[in-house]
């Protein structure tokens, strides 16, 4: 006799079943004590949590839209991330986390110290870590200067079928590398949902650039988890574009916990359609010297919808710290919405935090211009689109990447 589910949500999900979870674990039984552990642990607190009537974190947003309720199953991870690993004399072990676990478990021993972004998406996060049986783990030796771009491809479940990756890295002192992050679909249009929980470490005085560019079918739930820890001098810098997907939920998380900490983070999204783009974020400082720039840009066409919170948070003992916040929204149609909660939370001294926010319609004056020289309508909102994300475009640089990314916008007015 099963023992019934302590499901509290109110909106039931399979993943919150018992008995499913129970089959799951049964079938990992290979794995060590101590993972099985860890996976009860983040399962039974995925469950434990209500869905309150009110929660600023899911303000302007609606979370049963972003729900596992549809949920019937999890994808097979067979094939979902892939990637040519690195020569071990450049100094970088990159590697499929399911082959860490079978062959080196030891090596995520320090799994259970990671924590989420917790920007509202709980339950998701301890969804993933409970379920999650793809993903990758990526570190470099100290002093490692990695020369050529890594590579990952990831892929999203199928018809109502989960799936969840978990990546971990960790750059030990003074190492550098560039790693690009592609979200694509292998089927065109299944409504799959899929969690991508990332956990960054970049250690004293080392430089990590991140790309990750997602597009996903327009079918599909998206949750993209972001934590990131960047120690004493070091330099973290994370671009992210959104195209694809039904509705996403961004969460990002950048803890400064060293003195001269840097961390720059920008994202551009193009809703189409009735595509929702929430994001939640917060550059927290916790140690003086500090300083973080924030660049959120969307472009919004027919019913497409945008929301973001961001959060500026500065510690006592955090002095001189410089923080920037901007979010920019253009709408290319009257029933298109954008909603943004930018916020500073100051308790130090000696700091220079600013933030701001717009929401503006296509300039009618710059589109009457590109009109009335012949260029077709959607032709000139292409092109006022793609300048107005110049600014996050350009921070991609790799150029094949950025020729890629420019190219993909600019397709996305001719579906």
């Amino acid at each position: 006799m099963s023992i019934p589910s302590p499901v509290t949500h109110s909106e039931s999900s399979i993943l919150s079943d018992r008995t499913f979870f129970d089959d799951f674990a049964s079938e990992r039984s290979w794995e060590p004590g101590w993972f099985a552990d860890f996976r009860k642990e983040n399962w039974e607190k995925a469950c434990k949590l209500a869905s309150p009537l009110r929660d600023e974190r899911w303000r302007f947003s609606q979370k049963s839209r972003l729900g596992f309720s549809k949920v019937t199953g999890l994808d097979s991870s067979e094939e979902s991330i892939s990637f040519e690993s690195s020569d071990p004399s450049e100094g970088v072990c990159l590697r499929k986390l399911d082959k860490v676990i079978l062959e080196e478990p030891d090596l995520l021993g320090g799994l259970q110290e990671f924590s989420g972004p917790g920007l509202g998406a709980d339950e998701s996060f301890h969804f993933a870590r409970a379920f999650f049986e793809a993903g990758f783990y990526l570190k470099t030796n100290r002093d490692a200067t990695v020369k050529e771009p890594l590579f990952i491809e990831h892929n999203p479940g199928g018809e109502n079928l989960a799936r969840f990756h978990l990546n971990l890295i960790e750059l030990e002192p003074y190492s550098k590398l560039t790693l690009i992050e592609r979200l694509s679909s292998s089927v065109g249009d299944s409504n799959g949902f899929f969690t991508n929980l990332t956990m960054i470490k970049a250690g004293e005085g080392s430089r990590i650039e991140r790309i990750l560019i997602q597009e996903l079918n327009s079918q599909s739930t998206f949750h993209n988890l972001e934590n990131f820890e960047v120690c004493a001098d070091a330099h973290l810098s994370n671009v992210a574009v959104h195209l694809g997907s039904a509705q996403t939920r961004v969460e990002s998380k950048g803890c400064l916990s060293g003195e001269g900490a840097e961390f720059d983070i920008s994202s551009l999204a193009l809703g189409r359609g009735k595509q929702l783009f929430d994001q939640r974020t917060m550059q927290h400082h916790l140690a003086p010297n500090g300083k973080s720039s924030l660049t959120f840009k969307n472009a919004l066409l027919d019913q497409a919808k945008s929301v973001f919170s961001g959060l500026i948070k500065v510690e006592n003992g955090a002095g001189s710290t410089n923080a920037y916040q901007s979010n920019r929204n253009l709408l290319l149609s009257d029933t298109a919405k954008a909603d943004s909660l930018p916020g500073l939370e100051i308790l130090a001294n000696d700091v220079k935090c600013s933030h701001g926010a717009t929401t503006s319609k296509i300039d009618e004056q710059e589109l009457f211009y590109l009109l009335s020289r012949g260029i077709p309508r959607s032709t000139a909102e292409r092109l006022i689109v793609l300048g107005f994300f110049e600014e996050v475009i350009e921070k991609i640089r790799i150029k094949d990447q950025l020729e890629s990314v420019r190219e993909s916008i600019s397709n996305s007015f001719d579906t």
